[in-house]
């Protein structure tokens, strides 16, 4: 969904640790339909971070920094510098607030679901243990990776039935183990901002997230100070489970701050 330059008002999702811009499913489309009812000049871009998705052949960046500028490298043609809004979940969360960091002047807002700082959380709070043991152990016996990632970041009653369709893309993009864990490390040493690097910035968080605990989320919003969203029952895959409540609550923030 990349967009040629010159459009006056930008988007952009990160996906988070291990997954593809494919795991977005409708939801850009969704929430890009939702904002052009307010502003039809919107539009939305979804870069791949190297080493997930279409990009699976090359190796992923040592470092939320490094990765950052992969995703911002991409972009750059289509925004050329002008400020963007970000929306980003989990690791890509971190990807944006250090984008936000380096480069406050290329980001207008933030937007960051389910996410974590090393220097405000705990290790056994920013990823159970039992699932990162999990995910680590079907990468490397060569079962399917899926499966288990539904079963610990999504709480639908029907979200099995995604495995075999995410399973078919996996097998054909298939994530290296050492990407796998070159994100799992860079992620879990990231060292987030204190002060909110730019504003307006809000805070989505899950409050039955079953793979990172939603204190730390809420660290992150007492921490700068934002405004913070709650959802009572999602997991901690919060666009999968409830895409709707999240695009109202995005468009609500939107809307407030222009």
């Amino acid at each position: 969904m990349l967009m040629m330059p010159g459009n006056p008002e930008q988007w952009i999702l990160i996906r988070g640790l291990i997954r593809s811009r494919f795991h977005w499913g409708e939801f850009p489309g969704q929430l890009e339909h939702a904002l052009q009812r307010h502003q039809p000049a919107i539009e939305l871009l979804t870069p791949e971070l190297a080493g997930n998705g279409e990009r699976w052949q090359e190796l992923t960046p040592r470092g939320i920094r490094a990765m950052m500028e992969d995703i911002r490298q991409q972009v750059l043609p289509a925004t050329q510098g002008k400020p963007v809004t970000i929306g980003a979940i989990s690791m890509g969360a971190m990807i944006a607030s250090e984008w936000a960091r380096v480069y406050p002047q290329e980001v207008k807002a933030l937007h960051l679901i389910n996410t974590s700082f090393s220097n405000l959380s705990l290790p056994w709070q920013r990823m159970r243990l039992p699932a990162f043991a999990s995910l680590v152990a079907n990468l490397a016996s060569g079962r399917g990776l899926e499966k288990p990632i539904l079963y610990w970041t999504s709480n639908r009653k029907d979200s099995s039935q995604l495995a075999p369709v995410w399973q078919q893309y996996s097998d054909t993009h298939p994530l290296s183990l050492r990407n796998m864990l070159i994100q799992i490390l860079s992620a879990s040493g990231y060292r987030g901002p204190l002060q909110p690097p730019v504003t307006p910035a809000w805070c989505y968080v899950s409050m039955q997230d079953r793979l990172v605990s939603p204190r730390c989320t809420e660290k992150i919003a007492q921490r700068w100070q934002v405004p913070i969203e709650r959802h009572n029952s999602t997991g901690h895959d919060l666009p999968l489970d409830d895409p709707e409540w999240l695009i109202n609550a995005i468009v609500k923030n939107w809307l407030a701050s222009s």
